[in-house]
Protein backbone atom coordinates (compact mmCIF):
# COMPACT_ATOMS: atom_id res chain seq x y z
CA UNK A 1 0.00 0.00 0.00
CA UNK A 2 0.99 3.58 0.21
CA UNK A 3 3.82 4.60 2.53
CA UNK A 4 2.43 7.08 5.27
CA UNK A 5 5.47 9.72 5.20
CA UNK A 6 5.84 10.75 8.79
CA UNK A 7 6.42 14.89 7.32
CA UNK A 8 3.01 14.51 5.40
CA UNK A 9 1.15 13.15 8.56
CA UNK A 10 3.16 15.68 11.13
CA UNK A 11 1.87 18.43 8.58
CA UNK A 12 -2.19 17.09 8.50
CA UNK A 13 -2.00 16.78 12.26
CA UNK A 14 -0.96 20.02 12.35
CA UNK A 15 -2.69 21.99 9.97
CA UNK A 16 -6.03 19.87 9.59
CA UNK A 17 -5.93 17.54 12.75
CA UNK A 18 -8.28 14.98 11.43
CA UNK A 19 -7.88 11.47 10.20
CA UNK A 20 -9.79 9.15 8.16
CA UNK A 21 -12.11 6.81 10.43
CA UNK A 22 -10.37 3.26 10.85
CA UNK A 23 -11.35 0.67 8.04
CA UNK A 24 -12.43 -2.38 9.89
CA UNK A 25 -11.70 -6.24 8.61
CA UNK A 26 -12.41 -9.40 9.72
CA UNK A 27 -9.83 -12.02 8.84
CA UNK A 28 -10.95 -15.74 9.83
CA UNK A 29 -8.93 -18.26 11.47
CA UNK A 30 -9.04 -21.71 11.83
CA UNK A 31 -8.90 -23.93 15.57
CA UNK A 32 -5.24 -25.19 13.49
CA UNK A 33 -4.64 -21.45 12.64
CA UNK A 34 -4.38 -20.87 16.90
CA UNK A 35 -2.76 -23.94 17.65
CA UNK A 36 -0.18 -24.30 15.02
CA UNK A 37 0.31 -20.40 14.15
CA UNK A 38 -0.13 -19.24 10.46
CA UNK A 39 1.31 -16.33 8.16
CA UNK A 40 -2.00 -14.80 6.85
CA UNK A 41 -2.34 -13.33 3.73
CA UNK A 42 -5.52 -11.43 2.88
CA UNK A 43 -6.91 -8.93 0.34
CA UNK A 44 -9.17 -5.93 0.62
CA UNK A 45 -10.11 -3.02 -0.76
CA UNK A 46 -9.83 0.63 0.04
CA UNK A 47 -10.55 4.06 -1.59
CA UNK A 48 -7.14 6.17 -3.08
CA UNK A 49 -6.99 9.44 -3.91
CA UNK A 50 -6.09 10.17 -7.89
CA UNK A 51 -5.77 12.75 -10.18
CA UNK A 52 -4.25 15.25 -8.07
CA UNK A 53 -6.57 13.98 -5.30
CA UNK A 54 -9.34 15.46 -6.49
CA UNK A 55 -11.06 11.79 -7.32
CA UNK A 56 -11.07 8.74 -5.43
CA UNK A 57 -11.50 5.23 -6.61
CA UNK A 58 -11.31 1.38 -5.30
CA UNK A 59 -7.89 -0.41 -4.68
CA UNK A 60 -7.37 -4.08 -3.96
CA UNK A 61 -5.02 -4.36 -1.16
CA UNK A 62 -2.99 -7.22 0.22
CA UNK A 63 -1.79 -7.34 3.56
CA UNK A 64 -0.02 -9.81 6.26
CA UNK A 65 -0.05 -11.11 9.45
CA UNK A 66 1.46 -13.48 11.50
CA UNK A 67 -0.93 -15.27 13.39
CA UNK A 68 1.61 -16.77 16.41
CA UNK A 69 0.61 -19.65 18.65
CA UNK A 70 -1.62 -18.96 21.54
CA UNK A 71 -3.78 -16.41 19.70
CA UNK A 72 -7.23 -16.23 20.59
CA UNK A 73 -10.67 -14.64 18.39
CA UNK A 74 -10.36 -10.98 19.13
CA UNK A 75 -6.96 -10.34 18.38
CA UNK A 76 -6.46 -6.86 16.84
CA UNK A 77 -3.52 -5.61 14.39
CA UNK A 78 -3.80 -1.73 13.10
CA UNK A 79 -2.27 -0.95 10.27
CA UNK A 80 -1.52 2.95 10.43
CA UNK A 81 -2.20 4.69 7.17
CA UNK A 82 -2.81 1.46 5.26
CA UNK A 83 -6.64 2.15 5.31
CA UNK A 84 -9.67 4.93 3.02
CA UNK A 85 -7.59 8.20 1.42
CA UNK A 86 -9.27 11.18 1.15
CA UNK A 87 -8.43 14.80 0.17
CA UNK A 88 -6.96 16.91 2.80
CA UNK A 89 -6.93 14.27 5.73
CA UNK A 90 -5.08 11.42 7.12
CA UNK A 91 -5.09 8.18 5.41
CA UNK A 92 -6.95 6.16 7.93
CA UNK A 93 -5.54 3.35 9.44
CA UNK A 94 -6.60 -0.46 8.87
CA UNK A 95 -7.92 -2.36 12.24
CA UNK A 96 -7.89 -6.35 11.30
CA UNK A 97 -10.03 -8.58 13.99
CA UNK A 98 -9.38 -12.00 13.92
CA UNK A 99 -12.39 -14.14 14.00
CA UNK A 100 -12.67 -17.95 14.78
CA UNK A 101 -14.24 -19.76 11.64
CA UNK A 102 -16.58 -22.90 12.35
CA UNK A 103 -15.18 -25.93 12.91
CA UNK A 104 -16.19 -29.43 11.80
CA UNK A 105 -15.31 -31.65 14.46
CA UNK A 106 -14.00 -28.99 17.27
CA UNK A 107 -15.62 -26.29 19.56
CA UNK A 108 -13.42 -23.93 21.36
CA UNK A 109 -14.35 -22.71 25.26
CA UNK A 110 -11.23 -20.27 25.93
CA UNK A 111 -8.51 -22.62 26.50
CA UNK A 112 -9.83 -26.05 25.67
CA UNK A 113 -11.39 -27.66 23.03
CA UNK A 114 -14.78 -30.63 22.90
CA UNK A 115 -15.62 -32.58 20.49
CA UNK A 116 -17.83 -35.82 20.04
CA UNK A 117 -17.06 -39.29 19.59
CA UNK A 118 -20.00 -41.80 18.63
CA UNK A 119 -19.81 -44.88 20.03
CA UNK A 120 -21.44 -48.36 18.81
CA UNK A 121 -24.14 -49.69 21.69
CA UNK A 122 -21.81 -52.39 22.25
CA UNK A 123 -18.55 -50.71 22.26
CA UNK A 124 -20.25 -48.21 24.94
CA UNK A 125 -21.22 -51.63 26.85
CA UNK A 126 -18.08 -53.06 26.94
CA UNK A 127 -16.15 -49.79 27.49
CA UNK A 128 -13.59 -50.65 25.04
CA UNK A 129 -10.77 -48.44 24.34
CA UNK A 130 -11.03 -46.26 21.51
CA UNK A 131 -9.34 -43.22 20.25
CA UNK A 132 -10.16 -40.00 18.87
CA UNK A 133 -7.89 -37.28 16.74
CA UNK A 134 -6.70 -34.39 18.10
CA UNK A 135 -6.93 -30.95 16.71
CA UNK A 136 -3.17 -31.77 15.68
CA UNK A 137 -3.62 -34.66 13.85
CA UNK A 138 -2.16 -36.94 16.68
CA UNK A 139 -4.34 -39.86 17.59
CA UNK A 140 -4.98 -39.62 21.37
CA UNK A 141 -6.16 -43.49 23.03
CA UNK A 142 -8.69 -42.83 25.49
CA UNK A 143 -9.26 -46.12 28.28
CA UNK A 144 -12.87 -45.66 29.92
CA UNK A 145 -13.22 -46.84 33.36
CA UNK A 146 -13.10 -50.60 33.22
CA UNK A 147 -16.30 -52.43 33.51
CA UNK A 148 -18.43 -48.97 33.61
CA UNK A 149 -20.94 -48.92 30.57
CA UNK A 150 -20.06 -45.51 28.67
CA UNK A 151 -23.28 -43.11 29.31
CA UNK A 152 -23.78 -40.95 26.67
CA UNK A 153 -23.19 -37.63 27.35
CA UNK A 154 -19.48 -38.80 29.56
CA UNK A 155 -16.75 -36.93 28.82
CA UNK A 156 -13.36 -37.98 29.12
CA UNK A 157 -10.49 -35.07 29.60
CA UNK A 158 -7.45 -34.99 27.34
CA UNK A 159 -4.97 -33.32 29.46
CA UNK A 160 -2.76 -30.78 27.31
CA UNK A 161 -4.47 -31.17 23.96
CA UNK A 162 -6.27 -27.73 23.78
CA UNK A 163 -5.65 -24.35 22.79
CA UNK A 164 -2.21 -23.30 23.59
CA UNK A 165 -2.19 -20.67 26.23
CA UNK A 166 -1.70 -16.96 25.50
CA UNK A 167 0.65 -16.17 28.24
CA UNK A 168 2.59 -19.19 27.85
CA UNK A 169 2.08 -20.97 24.22
CA UNK A 170 4.16 -23.89 25.39
CA UNK A 171 1.35 -24.58 28.01
CA UNK A 172 -2.03 -26.25 26.49
CA UNK A 173 -5.58 -26.32 27.76
CA UNK A 174 -7.16 -29.68 27.79
CA UNK A 175 -9.37 -31.54 25.12
CA UNK A 176 -12.78 -32.74 26.41
CA UNK A 177 -14.41 -35.59 24.36
CA UNK A 178 -18.09 -36.56 24.97
CA UNK A 179 -19.40 -39.43 23.89
CA UNK A 180 -22.83 -40.11 21.97
CA UNK A 181 -24.05 -43.92 22.15
CA UNK A 182 -25.17 -44.87 18.57
CA UNK A 183 -28.11 -47.18 18.84
CA UNK A 184 -28.65 -50.12 16.65
CA UNK A 185 -31.72 -49.80 14.62
CA UNK A 186 -32.87 -54.10 14.59
CA UNK A 187 -31.28 -56.71 17.25
CA UNK A 188 -31.89 -59.87 16.01
CA UNK A 189 -32.48 -61.45 19.41
CA UNK A 190 -32.76 -65.09 19.87
CA UNK A 191 -34.45 -66.42 22.78
CA UNK A 192 -31.60 -67.48 23.64
CA UNK A 193 -29.60 -64.68 23.25
CA UNK A 194 -32.45 -62.66 25.45
CA UNK A 195 -31.82 -64.76 28.05
CA UNK A 196 -27.66 -64.08 27.96
CA UNK A 197 -28.96 -60.61 28.06
CA UNK A 198 -30.68 -60.83 31.14
CA UNK A 199 -27.96 -62.59 33.01
CA UNK A 200 -25.12 -60.26 31.61
CA UNK A 201 -27.29 -56.96 33.06
CA UNK A 202 -28.40 -59.03 36.40
CA UNK A 203 -32.47 -59.67 36.11
CA UNK A 204 -34.82 -62.31 34.65
CA UNK A 205 -37.25 -61.57 31.70
CA UNK A 206 -39.19 -58.70 32.74
CA UNK A 207 -43.37 -59.17 32.21
CA UNK A 208 -46.19 -57.17 32.80
CA UNK A 209 -48.96 -58.89 35.17
CA UNK A 210 -51.76 -60.18 33.51
CA UNK A 211 -53.70 -57.46 34.75
CA UNK A 212 -52.12 -55.16 32.41
CA UNK A 213 -52.36 -57.13 29.75
CA UNK A 214 -56.19 -56.79 29.60
CA UNK A 215 -57.66 -54.68 26.96
CA UNK A 216 -54.27 -53.25 26.25
CA UNK A 217 -54.18 -51.97 22.80
CA UNK A 218 -50.88 -52.10 20.19
CA UNK A 219 -49.16 -48.76 19.78
CA UNK A 220 -49.73 -47.55 15.84
CA UNK A 221 -48.38 -45.23 13.38
CA UNK A 222 -50.08 -42.55 15.03
CA UNK A 223 -49.05 -43.18 18.59
CA UNK A 224 -45.11 -43.07 17.29
CA UNK A 225 -45.84 -39.60 15.39
CA UNK A 226 -47.26 -38.20 18.93
CA UNK A 227 -44.28 -39.83 20.61
CA UNK A 228 -41.92 -38.21 18.70
CA UNK A 229 -43.63 -34.96 18.62
CA UNK A 230 -43.53 -35.08 22.93
CA UNK A 231 -39.70 -35.68 22.72
CA UNK A 232 -39.54 -33.00 20.31
CA UNK A 233 -41.23 -30.45 23.33
CA UNK A 234 -39.17 -31.62 25.78
CA UNK A 235 -35.76 -30.74 23.88
CA UNK A 236 -37.46 -27.67 23.12
CA UNK A 237 -38.71 -26.75 26.70
CA UNK A 238 -35.12 -28.20 28.57
CA UNK A 239 -32.64 -28.71 25.64
CA UNK A 240 -30.12 -31.51 25.63
CA UNK A 241 -28.35 -30.44 29.31
CA UNK A 242 -25.06 -28.66 29.54
CA UNK A 243 -22.06 -30.88 29.00
CA UNK A 244 -20.81 -28.69 31.84
CA UNK A 245 -22.84 -30.80 34.11
CA UNK A 246 -21.56 -34.32 32.70
CA UNK A 247 -19.49 -36.46 34.39
CA UNK A 248 -16.00 -35.96 34.15
CA UNK A 249 -13.15 -38.66 34.13
CA UNK A 250 -9.67 -38.54 33.52
CA UNK A 251 -8.45 -40.07 30.07
CA UNK A 252 -5.39 -42.64 30.43
CA UNK A 253 -3.38 -42.16 27.02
Amino acid sequence: GKECDPFEVYHQVIFTGRKHAALKVNLGVSIEDLVSGHLSTFEFDRMVCVDGERERQPERCQLQINISKGMRPGTQFIFECEGDELEGVIPSDVIVTLVLEAHTRFLCAGDDLATVLHLPLHRALSASPCSVLGVDGKTLRLQPPQGVPIQPGTLLKCAGEGLPLSQDPSMRGDLYVRFEVVWPSRLPLTPDSTTQLDSIFGGAAYDLPPSVHEGAEEASAGDTRECKEMEGAVETEFGEGDPDDRPLVCAQQ
